[in-house]
């Protein structure tokens, strides 16, 4: 039976919008209430959705400590008073490229680290540390979901951002949180579907 604490290990979790990230991430720690591993969680204060962390597909919860996204080192501070081995970082995405750093600093520390977010921003470019982050992961879990353009159903590995149900353009925030009653929002799309208008050409 494989071991559920490996000490100074690094997990990364990444996919679209509606590839059950989260639930995934929800299911980790859970399992650790039948274990004497204590683990703890950390989300960005960006991410106002939910207090915790919830799955979209499910009733699911998690509790979370709200981090500055700005200011990453203060999971280590945070650390410095709570007695655990595990340590999920959810929407890694959202946090400054300090947040690297802090997990270096937390596998040098024995800890087990599990960082979770989308790989690609709505733009379909490298989002945030999570690229660096998959690239030092010592096990990558790729979660894919279904395409929503309408009739597609294939595969989606991409997150389209959608404004009054049009593509958002190249040029609008990188962070946009989705909110209900608003007018825009994320859907999981393919490469064939994905929509960028006014991305330069490469």
């Amino acid at each position: 039976m494989p071991e559920i604490y490996k000490p100074g290990y690094l997990e990364a979790i990444f996919g679209p919008m509606k590839s059950g990230k989260s639930e995934y991430l929800i299911r980790m720690f859970n399992e650790l209430r039948y274990s004497d591993i204590k683990g703890i969680v950390f989300k960005p204060a960006v991410n106002t959705r939910e207090p915790g962390i919830a799955s979209r597909g499910s009733n699911m919860q998690l509790e979370a400590i709200v981090i500055d996204e700005k200011y990453p080192e203060k999971i280590l501070s945070h650390l410095e008073t709570l007695e655990c081995k595990f340590v999920g970082i959810d929407e890694a995405q959202f946090f400054t490229d300090n947040l690297v750093d802090v997990v270096e600093d937390l596998i040098k520390k024995e800890y087990h680290v599990i960082v979770c977010g989308l790989l690609l921003s709505f733009r379909g470019e490298p989002f945030g540390p999570m690229p660096s982050l998959v690239g030092r992961a010592n096990h990558v879990t790729r979660l894919t979901a279904i395409c929503e353009y309408p009739n597609c159903n294939h595969w989606a590995v991409l997150t389209q951002r959608l404004i009054d149900g049009k593509p958002s353009p190249y040029d609008s925030p990188l962070v946009l949180i989705e909110k209900s009653g608003q007018s825009d929002n994320y859907e999981p799309r393919c490469v064939n579907h994905h929509q960028v208008p006014k991305k330069p050409k490469t």
